[in-house]
């Protein structure tokens, strides 16, 4: 295949659409590993194609797509390439998606004889395939996609020493998945709360800061959430601060139940202090998401099953509230552009946490807006 070193030849899906496969699949998080996974993809199918020449090749992964019964094809080269990227293609149809099912690879040098042969993709890219070389990739046992060759140059054939080949490669492609896994697994300890899970204060510094300058750029809106429980001093001195503690969890993944927004951020900013972030949100809707947090926590017996270290059931409600200060960042009225994000960035939550504060002082339980 002429150019086939030219890495236009390989075209890879974007590297933050492969990261909803990594979110999706291993850890929720993406980072400046993706592009490197990209690059890495293509040089796998470079090497494929350079020791078993052929016509085209592919790699899809699950998990990326809406579907869970689907693969996304996230690299290719060959005629063609260009409009399968980013495609679908069920499990349940063709070749490519028998090895995914099956977890096995396979060989089938005609390919109009095999009663799985799906040619949907043949018809949109005007291409005829013959044969199908296809390996299964996998990332701590569990099939995670797979790698296809597609007619094999001068008319010939795939061979098993081919398979045998495409097999290496295949476990290059796990092992670049598992890494990336790794990494990501250890970027999200760094930036999680251990008792709720919810992200920590210096993620949600680091996020806040780019959100705003992402709001800036696009001219959008961006909203903030600053929430303080009302009387928890009340509920440690009563109970202990390991109650305390264990509430403070509980009162973490209600808040992640309530706000469902994919693009949202939740943090534990400290103590019984919490933050939410909402891109797109204007004022309205943010007191809407604050009001529903409100009430839910109003709402909920906090500690209502025996705990596991012997502690019996407390069927704690209405033991404490929460006051949330809503801050909208276009209604506050700042210059476009500072010179100093850090400065904006205190202003923004500054406006939040003046709202909190007023929402106690007009008797707690309730959302104000900044």
């Amino acid at each position: 295949m002429a150019g086939a070193e030219e890495s236009h030849a390989f075209p890879t899906l974007a590297p933050e659409l492969i990261g909803a496969w990594a979110e999706r699949r291993l850890v929720r998080a993406a980072g400046p590993e993706l592009p490197r996974l990209t690059s890495v993809f293509r040089d796998i199918l470079w090497t494929a194609h350079r020791y078993i020449p052929s016509e085209s090749g592919s790699i899809c992964l699950a998990g990326l797509s809406d579907r869970e019964d689907s693969l996304t094809y996230v690299a290719a080269f060959g005629s063609g390439a260009a409009s399968i990227i980013g495609n679908d293609l069920p499990v349940t149809q063709g070749i490519t998606g028998r090895v995914f099912r099956e977890g096995q690879p396979g060989i089938v040098n005609e390919v109009r004889a095999d009663g799985d042969f799906y040619a949907g993709f043949d018809t949109v890219s005007s291409y005829r395939t013959r044969s199908i070389l296809a390996v299964p990739i996998s990332v701590a046992g569990e099939t995670a996609g797979v790698i296809a060759l597609f007619n094999r140059e001068e008319n010939e054939g795939f061979l098993e020493e081919d398979l045998r080949l495409l097999e290496v490669l295949a476990g290059y492609a796990s092992n670049s998945l598992l890494n990336l896994a790794d990494a990501f697994h250890h970027r999200e300890i760094a930036g999680r709360d251990d008792l709720t899970g919810l992200r920590n204060d210096r993620f949600f510094h680091r996020k806040l800061r780019a959100e705003l300058e992402r709001c800036e750029e696009e001219n959008g809106d961006l909203s903030l959430l600053f929430l303080d429980l009302d009387r928890f001093k009340a509920v440690v001195d009563t109970h202990g601060h390991l109650v305390g503690s264990q509430v403070i969890a509980e009162v973490g993944h209600l808040i992640a139940r309530v706000v469902t927004d994919r693009g949202a951020t939740l943090a534990r900013y400290g103590g019984d202090e919490f933050v939410a972030i909402l891109p797109g949100f204007e004022a309205s809707t943010a007191v809407d998401a604050a009001e529903a947090i409100r009430r839910e926590i109003a709402a909920t017996t906090f500690l209502a099953t025996p705990g596991g270290d012997g502690r019996p059931a407390l069927h704690l409600k209405g033991a404490f509230s929460a006051s949330i200060g809503v801050a909208s960042y276009r209604d506050c009225g700042f210059d476009p552009a500072p010179e100093d994000w850090r400065v904006r960035q205190r202003d923004f939550i500054e406006v939040a946490d003046r709202a909190m504060y007023r929402a106690k002082a007009e008797g707690r339980d309730r959302v104000c807006l900044g």
